[in-house]
């Protein structure tokens, strides 16, 4: 038998890696580069491309027969991120948290090897999230990421970030061996913190929010290193406890 009762359903979780190998760097794919890159049979991937079209989470350019993301996303994207409260719970936590802590607070959600700032709310000083809503981030750089992409297999992971990682600065990631070791420590901690990773002079603190038992986003904290390296603790502990209150349903380790 193929499928695992107890576990997911191969098909489903091959079409889901299939779409997520679309990428801003790639947003264009043809079978072969797909079935070769992700290792599986070259007609059941074109199975795969064939049935998502169908149902319009991709498109296909009747010249070349590259695929592309389809207008079936957009629809589920926005339905997601107003059922995981954005229009709801996130608002005032993140009004909270940036008051509490006269820092910036942010919501991210995972874009395929990127993570996307959904919502924020600022607090008077040098930094401004709230301009940066819908602004793509790697997601091997910085806090945010790493407690989102924790949440994943590691086998995924290596799926999603390949080869050499691109630095943004001296303090970042940039292999796939470090970054899980990184995860293994987030998933043991609860909590993501980084210093200098995306920017020198940026220090971000976040918890992965789940929802029945999946990572959705990324509750965080951001700011001047200066201004929290000595709250780092604290503020640690009051978004791990802030991401749980979001948390729907099943949050995996959340006895620890």
């Amino acid at each position: 038998m193929d499928e695992n009762p107890a576990g997911p359903l191969r098909t489903v979780d091959r079409a889901l890696v299939v779409l997520g190998a679309f990428t801003d760097e790639r947003p264009e794919r043809g079978v072969v580069e797909l079935a070769r890159e992700l290792g599986l049979d070259k007609s059941q991937v074109q199975r795969m491309l064939a049935t998502l079209a169908a149902r319009g989470f991709l498109t296909v350019n009747a010249n070349t027969r590259r695929y592309r993301l389809g207008p079936a996303l957009l629809g589920l994207g926005r339905r997601a991120e107003r059922s995981i409260g954005l229009d709801g719970a996130i608002p005032p936590t993140l009004h909270d948290l940036a008051h509490e802590f006269e820092l910036s607070a942010v919501f991210n959600v995972p874009d395929g090897h990127h993570y996307r700032c959904a919502a924020a709310v600022d607090y008077p000083g040098p930094l401004r999230y709230s301009a940066a809503i819908g602004q793509l981030y790697p997601g091997h750089g910085g806090a945010s990421g790493h407690a989102i992409f924790a949440q994943l297999p590691a086998d995924h992971v290596r799926q999603l970030f390949t080869g050499h990682l691109t630095p943004m600065t001296r303090g970042s990631i940039t292999s796939v061996d470090a970054l899980l070791a990184r995860h293994a420590d987030v998933r043991e901690q609860g909590v993501a913190v980084s210093e200098g990773e995306y920017h020198t002079q940026v220090m971000a603190v976040a918890a992965p929010v789940f929802v029945a038992g999946a990572v959705i986003g990324s509750l965080a904290i951001a700011g001047a290193a200066d201004n929290m390296r000595d709250r780092a603790e604290s503020i640690a502990a009051t978004v791990r406890i802030r991401a749980r209150e979001l948390t729907l349903g099943y949050q995996p380790g959340a006895a620890r």
